[in-house]
Formats: C-alpha cells, structure tokens, sequence
C-alpha cells in the first residue's frame, strides 16, 4: 500500500514544473518605458505629444489647428492638463487619455498659461494676467492686468491668486505635499527663484544677479532644479533647500533649460540645442549618462514625465 507521502512527492514536483515557467516569465517580462508629454511644432504648429523615454513611439494627442501646449500630469497619468487657443483665447483645457475628451477649465479673462496639477489631483497652478481686486480702505480697487500665480479647481470653478502683487511671477510648481509652491518671481528687477511657505510668506532662494528661472520641485522636496545663465550661457543647477548647496548639472556650452524630475527623482528631463535644435534629453540626477530622447528638426520643448502607475 502506498503511503501519503509517496503519492503526494509527484504531485508536488508536477505543480513546481508547472509553476516555474510561469514565474521566470513574470520576472523576465521587462517592465514598460516611463513616458513624457511635451509641445511640439514637428506638424507645423504646436501640439501636445506622447513619447517613450528612449524616443519610440510619438503620438500627437492633441490635432488641433490652434495652439496646443504646456503639458502637465494629472498625479495618476490618466489626464493632461494643457494651454489651448482652440477657443479664441490660451486657455486651460483637460484631456482625458481614456475617453479622449477635452474639457475647457479656464474661460477667458485675460490668457491662462503654464498649469502644474496640484499633488492631491483636485487644482491646478496657472499663471493668469486677469485683473483683480485688493482690499483698500472703504472697500477694494481693481488691479491692472499684472501676470500672478492663480489657482482653479479643475472643474473650472474657485480662481484664487497665489502670489503678492509685486513683480512678474510665473513657472509654478507644487511641493511633493502640496504645502508650498516654488516660482520664478521679478519683484526684484531680475528673475529669481522663490518659495512660497505655507503661511503665504515668501522667500528669495537664489538672490543672484543672473537670471533664474523655470523652478522643478524634487519628488522628496528636498531640491529644486532651475536654469541660470551665472555661468555665461543658461544650466541646469539643483539647490538643496537644507543645505544651501548650489550644483551645476549641465556644464555645456549649449542653452539647457525647462528642467523636470522623474517621478522616482532618479533622473531629470531637459531641453537643449546642443545638437543645432532644440530637443529633450534626459540625464541621471548628478548630471550624468544625458540621452537624447526626441530627434526632430522641429522644436520641443516642455517635457513632462507621466507619474508612474500605483
């Protein structure tokens, strides 16, 4: 008579024979390529593309005849945020990558630029030259169209301005946790980087001569990327907001700029004319191993990275 034991041995060795291919097949399956959004005018007008990281398969996600640029992310990757003058006007509009559907968030009111999706995926960050009115003694005055950061709920209602009247303030971007918001301000006479505090204080972080410009908050909100021309000609520099330590990415006698994380802030994606146009590239984080991604005459600009799917 045969014991359990004996029986179940074969059993187990099949299933382990059955199993195993299936495993080593899941773990070979290599995993697929992080994707940017960015503008370009490769049709003859600018749009709204879809690229992978190593330069494969672009698609215009926007065909339109009017202008169609400056993408950004929604924090899940489903939905792109973008400046269209379908309508007459530049205007926020919201592109839905499931349905196709284009929502209109912005109506008017002077131009509405530059979104930057708020992390909790509820507003977006704009830069908006509308007027507005400020508190004065016996009521409130309107002020003359002088572009500021604004907010909206992305159902287009709920337009607050973010940042103080003084200067010319825009390129806005989110903190990780949505409490602070870093831009590029002239309130100065030059273009600076600062940081707006959550008690809506306001700080200069670069307090330098040059220009700087076109902030990128680190995925851990710990550094911001922007581009400067101290060193002669416009670099990429990241800035540890805890140490004060300023490195320069770049070092190319090219014009680099438009500098953003990857969602996991191992790398940086970029635009540059190094090779006689302006393309994206992307390097590792210390600047290093740089890539180029898109291959066009055309310009492109304004990369965006699509957040990775949780």
């Amino acid at each position: 008579m045969l014991r359990p034991t004996t029986i179940l041995i074969p059993i187990l060795i099949l299933i382990l024979i059955l199993i195993l291919p299936l495993a080593a097949c899941q773990v070979q399956t290599p995993p697929p390529p992080a994707q940017l959004a960015f503008e370009s005018y490769r049709d003859g007008n600018a749009e709204v593309y879809l690229i992978d990281e190593d330069g494969g398969n672009p698609v215009n996600l926007t065909q339109n005849s009017a202008y169609d640029g400056m993408p950004a992310w929604s924090p899940d990757g489903k939905r792109l945020a973008f400046v269209s003058e379908r309508d007459g006007n530049p205007d926020l509009h919201i592109l839905d990558l499931e349905s196709n559907q284009v929502q209109r968030v912005t109506n008017g009111g002077g131009f509405n630029v530059d979104p930057a999706w708020s992390p909790d995926g509820e507003k977006l960050l704009f830069l908006s030259n509308r007027t507005y009115r400020v508190p004065k003694e016996g009521g409130s005055v309107e002020v003359a169209a002088n572009p500021k950061l604004w907010t909206i709920l992305v159902e287009g209602v709920g337009a607050r301005r973010m940042t103080s009247e003084l200067g010319l303030d825009m390129f806005g971007d989110w903190s990780p946790e949505g409490d602070r918001i870093v831009f590029m301000s002239t309130r100065d006479a030059n273009e600076e980087i600062y940081l707006r505090h959550p008690d809506g204080s306001e700080e200069n972080l670069t307090n330098h001569p040059a220009r700087d410009t076109n902030p990128s908050f680190s995925p851990d909100g710990k550094r911001v990327a922007f581009m400067s021309n101290r060193d002669g000609n416009m670099e990429i520099y990241v800035l540890d907001l805890e140490t004060g330590e300023l490195t320069n990415l770049t070092n190319n006698p090219a014009e680099d700029g438009d500098p953003v994380w990857s969602p996991d802030g191992k790398r940086i994606a970029f635009i540059s004319d190094r090779d006689g146009n302006i393309e994206i590239y992307i390097m590792d984080a210390d600047g290093s191993n740089v890539t180029r991604v898109t291959n066009n005459p055309a310009d492109d600009i304004h990369p965006q990275w699509r957040p990775m799917p949780k």
